[in-house]
């Protein structure tokens, strides 16, 4: 059955909802740049947007795993929900550990994405294989993260929203003392490039990506180009993102009522 409503507001509301009732489902939001939100047992256990790259894009660009090293484990899994954290363990290329920090950071920067724009709507159908997820999450602490995350932002250089749309160039040659990472994402600014192209190429989240740049910019090591004013989302390379299955949610007790705000992904949650 498909439940439809309209509104920036209500995507909060259907997570705190399918939270309470424990459901597995698949939200579909619309807008620029839109995703769909995977939840287990009313847990969200991975989001895909083309604003932000999943843990495979990661995993795979970041060079952490290779090509074909990867696509090995996932035939060994056949896209079966909660074995790939085991087989990329038993293969000696990520310990469960390391592959659960990376999936919770994925989530967590797709959310943050997510609330960078109003969303036209939601639609709520039933769940879609995830082959590729971590534990799942409340909505009260995905809704804790990014606000904390666009709290963050928006004390810097000028608002997130604003910031995901820019394009920059470094302002003069990279200097050779600056931190490793400072210097990759100097050198793949290109003044064509907006933070979630350079999340992309590098294999880093999109606010990671969006915070070093504000950091560059208060050093005065960028320099603004034209902003992007394209509704449709930049061209980057980018890997299908998709979810496993998560582990047993505790016990879910009942919540307080709240009410979310314009662009905030979450709900009430447990105290």
């Amino acid at each position: 059955m498909t439940t439809r409503a309209e509104g920036p507001r209500n995507v909060s509301a259907v997570l705190h909802t399918l939270y309470e009732q424990e459901r597995d489902a698949t939200v579909l939001v619309a807008g620029a740049p839109g995703g769909r939100i995977h939840v287990r047992q009313g847990l969200v256990v991975s989001i895909d947007t083309p604003g932000a790259p999943g843990a495979e894009s990661i995993l795979l660009r970041s060079g952490r795993v290779g090509d074909t090293a990867w696509t090995a484990v996932r035939a060994a899994c056949r896209d079966e929900e909660g074995r790939l954290a085991d087989e990329l363990s038993a293969r000696g290329l990520l310990t469960a550990t390391e592959f659960e920090v990376l999936c919770v950071a994925a989530v967590f920067d797709a959310a943050f994405v997510l609330a960078l724009a109003t969303p036209q709507g939601w639609e709520v159908t039933g769940p879609v294989p995830v082959p590729v997820s971590g534990p799942g999450l409340t909505p009260r602490r995905i809704a804790a993260e990014t606000t904390r995350r666009l709290a963050a932002l928006n004390g810097q250089w000028m608002p997130a929203s604003a910031l995901a749309a820019l394009r920059v160039q470094p302002a003069e040659p990279v200097p050779s003392l600056l931190p490793s990472r400072y210097v990759t994402l100097l050198r793949a600014a290109n003044d064509r490039r907006t933070p979630r192209d350079l999340a992309f190429a590098l294999g880093r989240g999109t606010y990671a990506v969006m915070l070093d740049l504000a950091r560059l910019h208060t050093l005065g090591l960028l320099e603004e180009t034209a902003p992007v004013t394209d509704a449709r989302p930049s061209t980057a390379p980018r890997v299908p993102a998709s979810g496993t299955r998560s582990p047993d949610p505790a016990p879910v007790v009942t919540l307080p009522r709240r009410t979310p705000g314009a662009h905030q992904l979450g709900g009430a949650d447990r105290s």
